[in-house]
């Protein structure tokens, strides 16, 4: 009764969380244009863009979600513009900042309108004055001509807009493209702890099981966000003569994640639902195993500055199998709050809390900093600090509890499941 009152309460906040961000995004957004001043950017270097059409409520977003797909090898990546300047009645300047490792022949999009596509040049310099005309040559007679039509406009919104300028070290946050293949939780190596000293590791990934432009997905929405994931986590021993891996933890799932609401603002809510096992892979008595069916709200609030932000990840669970070890929820619970606040570019602190129906439970805290500039956010190299106490450090321990363990690495990824 205790756990099932424990449950009621989680699924109350979740719900709870989800109504505080829900909020009506552009409806227009499908008839936007992009143009642009000139038709080069410089790398690492700020840029602009002027968004033709008419936004909904005469609002443009503060906020706007763009794409750059590298011509001919099938890569993109997402990153944000920012508004400036007075809007106009039917157009709107944004700035981004051109990621370092850029160049060459790209276009720019906006993922939401399938009419806002713009061809531009990355390179590290200035370009020669008939490289305009040289790209024109590159593109379909219909793509020459809206490019043509599009500079045009922009020229003309150039000289209409308030004459703000683009600020020389703006930072725009930029983010992992949800593509077919992507990254799930974080990915990191740290050495530490005590009793016995050990490394702790964990990989994890993603993948959409259906093109959101197919067939299946075409005419089955929802499933466009499905997805299979998988997460190992693994504890080393590093003190012990044979160096043993002490227990390991192998994390499949499936399930459906989908964007309710993104506000003008960057604020956004992100639900995801399906099933999990989870297993250490052993037999006998140190055999663990628990499969679940799962909930999980991801939402962030960005700060005044827009660049940081809170992020809350409320995740409530039900067991369907926990024969090998029926008493987990005692110590584990049915749920667990992820927090999260600091800046994609910069310091960042992510917390992990559960709490059993025994009144025990367990904190997981980690600190991390960038020592390595990527394209993507929550990609790079960081160092990582970790704080770990409480119960169920592995799987094998769900019902031992550890002291206080501090270890100290790197990580790769540091993003989080929901986004």
């Amino acid at each position: 009764m205790q756990s099932t009152r424990s449950l009621s309460r989680l699924v109350r906040c979740c719900m709870f969380i989800a109504l505080s961000f829900i909020v009506i995004s552009p409806s227009r957004a499908a008839d936007w244009l992009l143009a642009a001043p000139v038709p080069h950017v410089v790398p690492g270097q700020t840029f602009e863009v002027v968004v033709i059409g008419e936004p909904e409520g005469a609002r443009w977003p503060r906020r706007l979600p763009a794409m750059i797909e590298l011509s001919g090898k099938g890569l993109r990546m997402a990153l944000e513009l920012m508004a400036v300047g007075e809007p106009g009645s039917t157009r709107q300047r944004y700035f981004g900042q051109w990621p370092d490792e850029v160049v060459g022949l790209v276009t720019l999009t906006l993922p939401d309108a399938s009419s806002a596509r713009l061809l531009l040049e990355a390179a590290p310099a200035a370009l020669p004055g008939a490289l305009p005309s040289e790209v024109a040559q590159t593109q379909p007679p219909q793509a020459a001509t809206s490019s043509a039509s599009s500079a045009s406009s922009a020229s003309s919104a150039s000289s209409a807009a308030d004459n703000a300028l683009i600020p020389p070290d703006a930072a725009v946050n930029t983010v992992v493209d949800p593509g077919a293949l992507s990254f799930h939780e974080p990915m990191y190596i740290v050495y530490g702890g005590k009793h016995p000293k050990s490394a702790r590791y964990q990989i994890s990934f993603r993948y959409r099981l259906f093109d959101k432009n197919g067939v299946v997905a075409g005419n089955l929405p929802a499933v466009g966000g499905l997805y299979f994931a998988y997460t190992q986590t693994s504890m080393w021993d590093l003190e012990s003569e044979s160096k043993p891996f002490r227990d390991t933890s192998f994390r499949p799932s499936l399930f459906l994640q989908w964007k309710a609401t993104e506000s003008r603002h960057g604020h956004s809510l992100t639900l995801a639902g399906g099933y999990e096992h989870e297993s250490n892979g052993r037999e006998g008595a140190e055999s663990r195993s628990l499969n679940m069916l799962f909930l999980r709200a991801a939402s962030r609030y960005y700060l005044p500055d827009d660049k940081t932000y809170i992020g809350i990840e409320p995740k409530v669970w039900a067991y369907t199998n926990r024969d090998e070890n029926p008493d987990i929820a005692r110590y584990r619970g049915y749920g667990q709050l992820g927090l999260r606040i600091g800046r994609d570019s910069a310091l960042m602190l992510t917390a992990i809390l559960r709490r059993g129906t025994a009144g025990v439970g367990s904190t997981q805290r980690d600190l991390s900093y960038p020592i390595r500039k990527s394209i993507f956010s929550g990609v790079g190299t960081f160092l990582h600090v970790q704080y770990f106490n409480g119960y169920g450090q592995t799987l094998l321990e769900y019902n031992e509890s550890r002291h206080p363990q501090f270890r100290f690495g790197v990580s790769l990824v540091r993003g989080t499941a929901g986004h």
